[in-house]
């Protein structure tokens, strides 16, 4: 099962996840059915996703969070997509915000990513990849997993799948997982190096993306939440 291109609009999710929360379902047994996954560069967290999507009759939801972010917010998606992930994302928002008269300011992103991501928690669930799932999610009964890997593995990996070389990848790999770091602290807070915000951390050194998802998919099959 490819990355779901979901079709309702992100006012549309929030109006159902706010039914939910009015009692017509609980939000915390919707979220049962939702995996946010997590991944370092060059680990195949997408590859990952994309298994357990087929595995679990699951859609993956990955570049769909910036179109919907796109949609809700009347921006460009190039300009969500310069802000996706990204430290440095949000420099120069408030001139943008000036000359386009939109609020793309931290704070109105991070509620638009909110209602997203808990929109289709409540509504679709699936595997959430990135974009701050674990963290937004928190506080539901969601399985939170994150791969890692050593530079010199992922490396390889980059190399066989983009041929550049090692140089080039290990350079990539330490700029992206910087910089998406620094995007997640600035809008949670929070270190997502720390293993205390997952429920289970693979190192994908020595496993293939299909053992990767059977971890998890057995994790979550014995998880429980009190």
């Amino acid at each position: 099962m490819h990355t779901h291109h979901i079709m309702q609009s992100i006012s549309s999710l929030v109006e159902c996840a706010h039914k939910i929360a009015q009692g017509h379902q609980p939000e915390e047994e919707r979220a049962r059915h939702v995996i946010a996954l997590s991944a370092g560069t060059g680990t195949d967290g997408a590859e990952v996703g994309k298994i357990l999507a087929d595995r679990l009759g699951m859609s993956l939801f990955n570049r769909d969070i910036v179109e919907l972010l796109a949609r809700e917010t009347d921006m460009h998606k190039g300009t969500i997509e310069r802000m996706d992930e990204r430290g440095d994302g949000f420099k120069g928002a408030w001139l943008y915000s000036i000359l386009t008269g939109l609020n793309i300011s931290r704070d109105n992103y991070l509620k638009n990513l909110t209602h997203v991501i808990r929109g289709i928690a409540a509504c679709k669930g699936g595997i959430i990849l990135g974009r701050g799932g674990s963290f937004i999610l928190s506080d539901l009964p969601v399985l939170r997993a994150h791969i890692v890997g050593s530079l010199p593995v992922c490396a390889e990996r980059l190399m066989t799948q983009e041929g550049i070389t090692r140089k080039e990848a290990e350079r990539k790999i330490q700029e992206t997982d910087k910089s998406r770091g620094e995007y997640l602290k600035n809008l949670f807070q929070c270190d997502n190096n720390d293993p205390r915000h997952y429920d289970l951390v693979i190192n994908s050194d020595h496993l293939a993306p299909a053992r990767i998802a059977g971890l998890i998919i057995e994790a979550r099959r014995h998880i429980t939440f009190e």
